[in-house]
């Protein structure tokens, strides 16, 4: 069995890990990180998991475990990595270690960069890079955002000339405290953008596809719905196309991908609750095509995602504690 600690378990990712960690077949769930309040009192459905005995506020507690997933507010992550780093395999969801350049990094975060530290991280983009992310040891998870733009963009890298994507997010992607931007009187019946263009996560994309740079758009929305991202991206080809050589281009990228579903139509309560990531395409003409993803942002866009990371660099099955979580649908 793995032993696995959680630091930051009192936020909504990681009661996502607490939800999946603890019904997952070779993970005993060891530690978790005590903050303000006992976990099963901020969140009593979690009681029935007798999680008051796993929580300690003593950090060396960690130190023996197979792996610790840290579930932080950006910038916080750094002081526990400095300690835990090569004594522990480390999952990090936040966004502390996910752009390389430091450049980059200082465009969209104000935190220190550590250079070294962050040259210890591989970025958890699980259907680009899973080969690299087996010989690794840390994990820098992407974000929600991110990895739901480049699943989109992953088959058609090659030949976007240029793309223009829009994404609405549910409340529960703002974090657990209350803002206006989350509060319920203000976000049940409204549809609002936010950070066109200047958003942090296009920073992991342009990491990924730096071809982009200079002919990707980006409008992230927020949505009346608590969980869930759905995703557009409208692109112009570099060259004539066909339907046929697009699609074929789609199932060929993800044939492999467990929780990637090709689609006809697109729907965001076919993945909710799931970490199924659903993806469809669209023919335009020969230059022009669009391509619908969604998936749940705290499961495949963050907790799960970070299990399935886990589930490789232990050589286990990909899908391992993950396949029975069948979308919530309502």
């Amino acid at each position: 069995m793995i032993k696995v600690g959680i630091i930051g378990a009192n936020g909504y990712l990681g009661v996502e890990l607490i939800r999946i960690l603890s019904v997952h077949p070779e993970v005993k769930l060891s530690k978790i990180f005590q903050r303000e309040m006992e976990i099963d009192e901020e969140f009593p459905h979690l009681q029935s998991l007798n999680l008051k005995d796993l929580q300690t506020s003593n950090l060396d507690d960690f130190k023996n475990l197979d792996c610790v997933f840290l579930s932080l507010p950006h910038g916080s992550a750094h002081e526990y990595v400095k300690e835990l780093l090569s004594k522990v395999k480390i999952i990090d969801l936040s966004s502390d270690f996910r752009i390389s350049n430091q450049e980059d990094y200082n465009k969209y975060y104000k935190t220190n960069f550590d250079a070294e530290i962050q040259s210890k991280f591989q970025y958890g983009f699980i259907e680009k890079s899973i080969d690299d992310i087996k010989k690794s040891s840390n994990i820098s998870n992407p974000g929600c955002f991110a990895l739901t733009a480049q699943l989109s963009l992953l088959p058609f890298q090659t030949i976007i000339k240029e793309v223009s994507i829009t994404a609405i997010t549910g409340s529960s992607g703002g974090g657990k405290n209350p803002s206006m931007k989350n509060h319920h009187s203000t976000r049940s019946k409204d549809i609002f953008s936010y950070n066109i263009n200047s958003h942090r996560h296009l920073g992991e994309i342009y990491q990924s596809f730096p071809n982009l740079k200079e002919s990707l758009s980006f409008v992230p929305l927020s949505g009346p719905f608590s969980r869930g991202i759905y995703l557009t991206s409208h692109i112009e080809t570099i060259e004539d196309t066909t339907y046929e050589s697009l699609n074929s281009s789609l199932v060929d990228c993800f044939k492999s991908s467990p929780f990637i579903r090709i689609q006809n139509n697109t729907k965001l309560s076919n993945v909710v609750g799931s970490n199924y990531c659903d993806i469809s395409l669209s023919f335009k003409d020969n230059r022009h095509l669009v391509v619908e993803a969604c998936l749940d942002n705290l499961v495949k866009g963050a907790s799960g995602n970070a299990v399935e990371c886990m589930n490789i660099i232990f050589d286990l099955d990909q899908t391992l504690g993950l396949e029975q979580m069948i979308p919530l649908y309502l």
